[in-house]
């Protein structure tokens, strides 16, 4: 669990609302790769040894990657296992480290941030211009991912850049050697 969780609930347990996003996500990630590994399993079947194509299917696979893809970065960067450069930190003494790694998890909380309102305009523009993506479905709703996750990340981000500060959070894999 991430101490920038631990530290909203002092007993040292998750707190009840972070534990049901927490279940949420895995839920909705576990749902959303399922869907998408049946859809294109029957779609491949269909076609193959039936001649049948679903012409919803390809785009519906399509945005379910995009939506796995998003909400498995949003999971990655709850769990500190999102792609970061860390090669670097473990040369650094512990103070320099701690440093180092919250201000790598503030440019990416600001990143984030900066991305959160152009992907909002992104879904307003789609909303305004319409377009459909597949079976009469509407593009907006589908692209709600962008700001969604983006603005979840940058929470998450945030969060672990104060956690570093005030030395709540891990600099590095406990697996690996702290140097001093």
């Amino acid at each position: 669990m991430p101490a920038y969780v631990q530290q909203i609930n002092e007993t040292g347990s998750m707190s009840p609302f972070f534990a049901r996003l927490h279940r949420l996500e895995d839920g909705l990630l576990v749902l959303l790769v399922g869907t998408l590994l049946l859809l294109a399993f029957a779609q491949i079947l269909l076609r193959n040894f039936f001649a049948i194509t679903w012409l919803w299917g390809d785009p519906l696979v399509r945005h379910l990657v995009l939506w796995t893809s998003f909400l498995g970065a949003l999971i990655a960067t709850r769990d500190n296992r999102h792609i970061h450069v860390d090669a670097g930190l473990r040369l650094l003494p512990t103070r320099l480290r701690r440093f180092a790694a919250a201000l790598g998890t503030a440019i990416a909380a600001t990143m984030c941030l900066l991305l959160t309102p152009i992907a909002l305009r992104f879904v307003s523009d789609e909303l305004e211009y319409g377009g459909d993506a597949f079976a009469g479905i509407p593009r907006w709703p589908l692209q709600l991912v962008f700001p969604l996750v983006f603005g979840g990340m940058s929470v998450r981000f945030a969060l672990r850049t104060i956690a570093h500060l005030r030395h709540r959070e891990p600099l590095t894999d406990p697996s690996v050697a702290d140097h001093r």
